[in-house]
């Protein structure tokens, strides 16, 4: 099972997401979040991060920005994936393969005919691009991973994560607001919990 801790703004949080188990950390470079956390700040925490024994994947998350932008915030910052959680076009996508996947929300974003081979499913919430604390629709989530590696997102807690595994089969989980003390800051507790509660269902991750 892989696990995303996503909005992260602090390095401290990070370590401790990786040392509880998580395989992803995400970075967020919408200027409109609240998790928003500038190319220095993040910079530091990937330098950080690369020095760990088993070193996480790290994933920017970007809403409608340009190719040329994102790849370049990607190599100053050292990223290893970009989460395009806007509007963006197919065009867009097919050329940041296979640096890059889709979020799509259910509700809004419509679905390619040719589902990518990963992908993130969260929730919509009308004017805001995630991080909202929704519950994604579970049901049609769960179609969706029978085809394709996904990353559930949306409203995901340590007390419904597990029965989320369990309907859904994803690939992976995203957890943001729902281990939060506030936008951008995790509560150690909570994010313990979560992890260990995703780890424990039996899950082929691959």
């Amino acid at each position: 099972m892989k696990i995303k801790i996503c909005g992260i703004t602090k390095i401290e949080d990070a370590i401790l997401a990786v040392s509880l188990g998580a395989t992803h950390i995400g970075l967020n470079f919408f200027p409109a979040s609240p998790r928003y956390i500038d190319k220095q700040k993040a910079l530091s925490i990937t330098n950080m991060l690369s020095k760990l024994e088993n070193p996480p994947i790290v994933v920017g998350v970007f809403v409608n920005e340009s190719e040329l932008t994102i790849r370049q915030v990607m190599k100053q910052v050292n990223l290893q994936l970009a989460q395009l959680h806007g509007d963006e076009s197919p065009d867009l996508i097919n050329q940041l393969e296979p640096v890059a996947f889709k979020a799509y929300r259910l509700g809004k974003t419509t679905l390619p005919n040719n589902l990518p081979s990963l992908c993130l499913v969260d929730a919509y919430v009308k004017g805001q691009y995630g991080g909202a604390g929704q519950t994604a629709d579970w049901a049609k989530a769960a179609s969706i991973a029978r085809d394709t590696h996904i990353f559930l997102a949306g409203g995901l807690t340590p007390e419904n994560v597990i029965p989320a595994i369990r309907q859904v089969q994803p690939w992976g989980v995203d957890v943001a607001s729902g281990i939060e003390v506030e936008p951008g800051i995790k509560d150690p507790q909570l994010m313990r919990k979560f992890i260990s509660n995703a780890l424990s269902i039996n899950k082929n991750s691959d």
